[in-house]
Formats: structure tokens, C-alpha cells, sequence
């Protein structure tokens, strides 16, 4: 049952290359979205059921058919409602925003940007300072992010995200920069002044992320990229951020210089490490889990804590000492007794939420939604304004495969961000326009 539900998702993908035309849009979010949705939900379904794979709670070769046809369905459904709320809607767009028509450029918008990268470092400072210095932090990073970052998101923030949005400001404003002989280095140089802060965090997603935001951004105002230029790139990409992740989860466990013959030596020795670091989410295997408490000891959450939850997301929690506790971590401590690090996937957090009925609105309303998404990127082409909401949010829609709720909460500081620095970037360049 998990092989022919593994075809059959399959089989919707390349259903919908032929309903686009036989064009496969790399950067049409639905795409990239079923690729993940399916890596991490069908494909895992299969391995776990048919291998032992280490690290697996619920899933194993003993699972019954019952669970695994349950799981199936569950997969398959969240899948089809998604295309089909994609396709239901055909001319629907995002209003536009108000302000800034045209392009963005002049030398005020470059002082702008070197202020914000320049904030966005002073930001990443300040945050190795009040945990103790670089080499301090650095030693116990991983104690950090278990669970010592929790309050300083506004220091996180302007360091890891911010810094991505400068980029693709960047981008939009001094295209021409990146065209030339020397476009390609300056562009890798581009890349790393935005993701080092966040590799020194540990975190892979804010390196990832903002390299795609960046290489959309390349693509929509420098040069088109085809597929088939962006394979050994992409490629080279996961495999480095595999090899990254290796090296970050054995480097507490030996004592000795860790080089790349160490890295490579332990994954042949442990393949589970790989596996686990490849995937970053055991998808299946945790809507397993999700679907036997639902159905037996828990209640489901019924959306309303997740609105509460986006809607307030941007309230530091200094200055709201009682605010909510983050869906995320209640999940994490009910169904595995930890503070964090488990995502529940699309599929798991919506049957969370409403059971089936879950399964089906929000997939479909998701699907309608990324739909809106590519309209609206054809539409507003010759609006940098919305071009950059749009590119920013690239990422996030991609990932919300694997964690719904942590993403439309990104989301949601993103607009809010966004919002105020197209408004400016906007109000620069009219002026650069009429002093020219």
C-alpha cells in the first residue's frame, strides 16, 4: 500500500506537467512543495515501513496495514485537495499594494541597503555578546538553540532574515552589478555576507532559504534559469548542506579535528545519521504518531490557536510575559516530551487541527492559495514592490510542507517587514527619479 501510494503521488506530479503546458516552473512554489510534501510524507512511509531505519518511533516493518492504509489515504487526500484547490482557481491574484509602480534604483537605495546589512550584523553581535562571546557561544551552541534562543528572536531576526530581504533589495536595485564579468563572484560574495551569521547559529534552513530567495531574485531581474542550469548548483547545494549538517552532529561526539575524510567516514559507519540529515523531517513517521493520539487521547486543536498564534507573533514576549505558548512547542512536548525540533508536516499539523475535515480545507485553501501566488508573480512583473514580497515569501510556501504553522508565522513578519521597506525603497527611487 505505501509503494502504490508513493506511484500515485508521483503520478499526480507529472499529471500536472502535462496540465501546464509539459513546463516545469523550478520556481512555481507548487512544485517544489509536492517534491518536499512527497520526500517527506510517501517516500518515508515506504522506507519506514519496509526498513528498520534508527530513530523511527512509530513506523517499522511490524506497523499494520490498518496504520499504513490510514496513513496512505491521509497523504494522498492532502495531496489531491491541494491540487485541486490550485486549479480551481485560474485568474485569482493579490491585490496590489498601493505604493511603488515601478522600479526600484539610485544611490539612496544602496546607502539603504549597507545601512541594513550593517544593522543586521550589528544585530548578530550583539547577540555572541549576551551569550557570552564568540568562543563562548560557539561551544555551546547546540544548548542554544535547544533552548537558549528563546526571547532573543529580535536579535535573530534582523541577523538572519532581514539580511536575506537586503539581498534581494540588493539584487533589485544594482542588477546590473551582478551582470558583468564578475557578476558570478559577486553574487557567491552576496550570498555569503547574508548567510554566515545564520551558519554560525547553526541554522541551515536560514543558509538554504535565502540562497534560493537569492538565486529567484538572480533569475527574475538578471537572467532566466533553466532547469537544466540549475541541477548542478542545487545539487552541489544539498550536498553541501548535508555535509554541513554531518559535521554539525558528530562534532559533539569526537574529540578529535573533524575533516571531510571524518564525515565521510561516519556516514558509511552510521547511514542513519545521513538518512535523518538528508530529510531533516522523519514525516510519516511522525503523522503516525499524530494519528494514533488523535484518535485515542487528544483533542485537536481547531485552528483558533494557530490565527491567535500568527496574528501576535510579531509581540515580543518581553514585553507580553504571558503570551502563548508556540504551537510548535506544545506539539513537541505532547507527542514527544520535548521543548521543540519535531515538525509535524502539513499533513500531521492539519489532522491535528480539525482530524479529516482539516485535511481537506486547509490543503485545498493552501492550494488556491499558491495559485494566487503565481498570478500574481506574472502580474505585478514591472512592480519591484510586490515582486519583493513575492520573492521573499518564495521560500516559506516551499517549506510549509514541512511545518505549517512555524512558516505562516514567517510569513506574517515577513509581510510586516516587507511592507515598510518597499515603502521606502519605493519613496527612494521616485526621488532619485525626479532629482534625474
Amino acid at each position: 500500500m505505501a509503494l502504490a501510494a508513493l506511484f500515485f503521488s508521483i503520478a499526480l506530479v507529472v499529471a500536472q506537467y502535462y496540465l501546464d503546458g509539459r513546463k516545469y516552473d523550478f520556481f512555481n512554489p507548487k512544485n517544489l512543495f509536492q517534491l518536499y510534501f512527497i520526500i517527506q510524507l510517501n517516500l518515508v512511509l515506504f522506507l519506514g515501513v519496509n526498513f528498520d531505519i534508527p530513530g523511527f518511533v512509530n513506523l517499522s516493518p511490524k506497523t499494520s496495514s490498518d496504520n499504513i492504509e490510514a496513513l496512505s489515504a491521509i497523504f494522498l487526500s492532502s495531496q489531491a485537495s491541494f491540487i485541486i484547490g490550485y486549479y480551481t482557481i485560474k485568474a485569482k491574484y493579490f491585490p496590489k499594494i498601493l505604493f511603488g509602480t515601478g522600479r526600484w534604483g539610485g544611490q539612496s537605495c544602496v546607502v539603504l541597503c549597507i545601512f541594513l546589512y550593517v544593522a543586521g550584523y550589528v544585530s548578530f553581535y550583539t547577540l555572541l555578546q549576551i551569550n557570552g562571546g564568540y568562543a563562548n557561544f560557539h561551544e555551546s551552541r547546540e544548548a542554544w538553540r535547544a533552548g537558549g534562543m528563546s526571547g532573543q528572536g529580535w536579535l535573530i531576526f534582523p541577523a538572519t532574515t532581514v539580511l536575506a530581504m537586503t539581498s534581494i533589495a540588493f539584487i533589485f536595485v544594482k542588477s546590473h552589478f551582478f551582470a558583468g564579468k564578475y557578476g558570478l563572484l559577486r553574487l557567491i560574495l552576496l550570498v555569503f555576507i547574508t548567510i554566515f551569521p545564520a551558519s554560525q547559529m547553526g541554522f541551515r534552513g536560514f543558509m538554504l532559504l535565502p540562497v534560493l530567495q537569492i538565486i529567484f531574485a538572480y533569475h527574475t531581474k538578471i537572467r532566466q534559469l533553466k532547469i537544466n542550469r540549475l541541477i548542478i548548483p542545487l545539487a552541489f547545494l544539498i550536498s553541501t548542506f548535508t555535509v554541513y549538517g554531518i559535521y554539525r552532529e558528530i562534532t559533539p561526539l569526537v574529540d578529535e579535528n573533524i575533516g571531510f575524510k571524518e564525515i565521510v567516514d561516519f556516514a558509511i559507519d552510521k547511514p542513519e545519521f545521513l538518512f535523518s540529515i538528508f530529510l531533516r523531517s522523519k514525516g510519516a513517521d511522525v503523522v503516525s504518531l499524530i494519528y494514533e493520539k488523535i484518535n485515542s487521547i487528544y483533542d485537536l486543536m481547531l485552528f483558533y490557536p494557530s490565527i491567535i498564534e500568527s496574528l501576535t507573533i510579531f509581540i515580543p514576549s518581553s514585553l507580553w510575559p504571558s503570551k502563548p505558548e508556540p504551537l510548535s512547542v506544545q506539539f513537541s512536548q505532547k507527542f514527544f516530551g520535548i521543548g521543540g525540533g519535531v515538525s509535524p508536516t502539513i499533513a500531521g499539523e492539519a489532522y491535528w487541527h480539525a482530524g479529516w475535515f482539516g485535511v481537506f480545507s486547509l490543503l485545498f485553501l493552501l492550494g488556491m492559495l499558491y495559485r494566487a501566488y503565481t498570478n500574481s508573480f506574472k502580474k505585478y512583473k514591472n512592480n519591484d514592490s510586490m515582486l519583493f514580497l513575492l520573492i521573499a515569501s518564495f521560500p516559506s510556501l516551499v517549506m510549509m510542507a514541512e511545518a505549517m504553522q512555524g512558516y505562516i508565522n514567517g510569513l506574517v513578519l515577513i509581510y510586516i517587514f516587507s511592507f515598510f521597506i518597499a515603502i521606502i525603497f519605493s519613496l527612494l527611487s521616485q526621488k532619485n527619479t525626479l532629482i534625474h
